[in-house]
């Protein structure tokens, strides 16, 4: 489809009824902080295993249109995909959105959008766009990927801009389903780690988003102040150890829009504590820097043993 007869823009998530209380909180602080970028754009969900009241509390928010998602392959061998479900093999098919549609914002559940995210948009080098993190490529995996260079600085999947200007969109989604199928046994950061492998397979020089765009709550070097967008990746999340009044707000008014409640909880009081004490730090320039040089040796530490497990050197 030529590019002037596509629609613009869809933001892109996926849920099932355990996860859609996430999905609402999510779009409803798009809505609310991004109003510019939400007014442009269709919402597609992947979704599994989707109740009629979630679906009509997601509906309320926006243009949202549901697509059922289905794999034609097992994943049971990929040991990880518990803490997910298949639904995050979902981000695969904005590859095959783009003959549909001009640019595509797939967003993670576990996100807070804080401020205008209008300008995303304009990273559109080779199609594709992503914010690194202080992990290394081979941190996606549980064993060693032969063939492509694991050393590599990790792009975080959580927050992804697809253009349609990318060459062979197509056949990079249909190599991301057949990898993720081939490696299932290697895998632990599921989806992240096959599309790093797609950058280097097919040559892609993505555009780098800026780590606003993409910025854990504790573990980034961005204030939360400053973010576009907070993404509570791993284990902890808004909805126990990061607690935010942003996103309680949306929660309440997720509730009532008919959403079904929180369903997925593991508070752990060292955590919640650790958050804590990030927000005070960022309140005192001199400490604040030693606290990111304190997590950024964190994660070099955290590298050497990835890459003493799996048996690799490093530079």
């Amino acid at each position: 489809m030529q590019s002037q007869h596509k629609k613009p823009l869809a933001v892109v998530m996926a849920t099932d009824d355990k996860a859609a209380f996430a999905a609402g909180c999510a779009l409803l602080s798009l809505k609310q902080n991004s109003p510019l970028l939400f007014k442009k754009a269709d919402i597609i969900i992947y979704y599994q295993n989707l109740s009629q009241q979630n679906r009509k509390a997601l509906r309320s928010i926006g243009r949202v249109f549901f697509k059922e998602y289905k794999l034609n392959f097992s994943t049971a061998d990929i040991k990880t995909i518990r803490r997910y479900s298949q639904l995050t093999l979902a981000r695969y098919e904005c590859f095959f959105l783009l003959k549909e549609y001009r640019q595509l914002l797939w967003l993670d559940l576990d996100i807070l959008v804080k401020k205008e995210l209008i300008n995303i948009l304009k990273f559109k080098k080779s199609g594709f766009a992503l914010a690194h993190d202080d992990n290394i490529v081979a941190s996606n995996f549980l064993k060693p990927i032969k063939g492509f260079d694991l050393l590599r600085r990790n792009f975080n999947a959580g927050v992804i801009v697809f253009s349609d200007n990318m060459a062979n969109p197509v056949k990079i989604g249909a190599w991301c389903y057949q990898q993720t199928k081939a490696l299932a046994s290697k895998l632990l950061w599921i989806d992240q780690g096959i599309l790093n492998l797609a950058l280097q397979k097919f040559a892609i020089k993505p555009a780098i988003l800026p780590r606003k765009f993409n910025s854990h709550p504790v573990l980034s070097p961005i204030k939360t102040a400053n973010a576009l967008i907070l993404h509570a990746m791993g284990d902890y999340k808004f909805w126990d150890n990061y607690p935010f009044k942003e996103w309680d707000n949306f929660y309440r008014k997720w509730l009532e829009t008919g959403g079904a409640e929180v369903t997925i909880q593991n508070y752990d009081k060292k955590y919640l504590l650790i958050f804590k004490f990030k927000l005070f730090l960022e309140k005192v320039p001199f400490i604040w820097g030693l606290f990111q040089k304190t997590v950024k040796f964190k994660f070099a530490l955290l590298n050497k043993k990835t890459l003493k497990k799996q048996g690799l050197k490093g530079r």
